[in-house]
């Protein structure tokens, strides 16, 4: 697939896998809409490309508001004249355990995980439509089994399946590429934080280095499931293992996760 001039919006693309996604889109000569909660931390980035020369647009946008996600797309509408990829990346992570949690913090995750995905594709779709563009999914294997200490995110993730599903057969004659990616454990930026009950941010817990993937190879893979229109993909051998188990062996993870919860108090 040649990616250049095509216009894409990769939502939470001020680090991690958003920003390697967008540099190497760029790379391919394409045009990508950077977005974030943080203005400041989003110039930034902006500025980092300009500097490669690659073309980009900074919009700073909150993807669980409506009236947000109509300006960020009407604004690369304006800039660009076209669409021809969303790629709905933005989310909040957590660790903190329900009990803990009130309902105010437990929407705000969720909403973060599930509309943040779902208010930019509906305002997206009748320029993809267009262009038969993509819309890309990227979940999680908390999208598979739910997970203790991630309870909202877990919920989010797994409403994209639902409506990737949804998409994909209603609009099935619009042309347009449905795909979803269900990521194993990434690379993180030193600076990623998840939110705990209060609303503190703490840092990601750090994990084996076997078990993780590289943002340049997750963002490759993600290239590659758009250049080839995929529908479905799992990342890494141990995403891929996990996912078997928890389809045919369910019991077994059932009292593998119970257990380590239990020694975790």
């Amino acid at each position: 697939m040649n990616f250049k001039d095509k216009v894409y919006i990769i939502t939470g693309s001020s680090q991690g896998v958003g920003k390697e996604l967008a540099k190497q889109l760029c790379e391919k000569g394409a045009k990508v809409v950077l977005n974030g909660r943080n203005e400041s931390k989003l110039q930034k980035v902006k500025k980092e490309f300009d500097l490669n020369n690659h073309s980009t647009l900074a919009i700073p946008a909150d993807i669980s508001s409506v009236e947000d996600c109509k300006e960020l797309i009407s604004k690369t509408i304006e800039e660009f004249g076209r669409l021809d990829g969303l790629i709905n990346n933005g989310s909040i992570t957590m660790n903190e355990q329900i009990e803990k949690m009130d309902g105010e913090l437990f929407q705000k995750i969720f909403a973060s995980n599930s509309l943040g995905a779902v208010l930019p594709t509906l305002e997206a779709l009748p320029y993809l439509k267009k262009t038969k563009g993509s819309v890309i999914f990227l979940s999680s294997l908390a999208g598979v089994h739910g997970l203790p200490s991630a309870s909202a995110y877990s919920m989010g993730k797994m409403s994209l399946t639902a409506f990737w599903q949804s998409l994909r057969a209603e609009l099935v004659k619009t042309g347009i590429h449905f795909g979803i990616c269900y990521l194993s454990f990434t690379e993180n930026e030193k600076s990623k934080r998840m939110v705990t009950a209060n609303g503190d941010l703490i840092p990601v817990p750090e994990r084996p280095k076997f078990m993780v993937q590289s943002r340049e190879k997750v963002a490759k893979e993600i290239m590659s499931m758009i250049s080839r229109r995929k529908s479905k993909k799992v990342m890494s051998v141990i995403g891929k293992v996990t996912v078997f188990t928890m389809q045919h062996f369910p019991r077994m993870v059932n009292f593998i996760i119970r257990n380590v919860q239990k020694n975790k108090g």
